[in-house]
């Protein structure tokens, strides 16, 4: 899945879903890399924004 077609608010979103999942899953090799595309996908995308006044 492609993150970049997301919102800002619907990336926060799936940060959030993915946080829930790794406190479900601690050890899954997995999650902890979807978790980690997003976040970097969430990052890359709030540094691109202005920022607010």
């Amino acid at each position: 899945m492609s993150h970049s077609d997301l919102s800002t608010d619907a990336l926060r979103q799936t940060m959030v879903e993915q946080l829930m999942r790794i406190m479900g899953l601690p050890d899954d090799e997995t999650v902890a890399r979807e978790a980690d595309e997003v976040l970097l996908a969430l990052d890359a995308r709030l540094r691109a924004e202005p920022a607010a006044a």
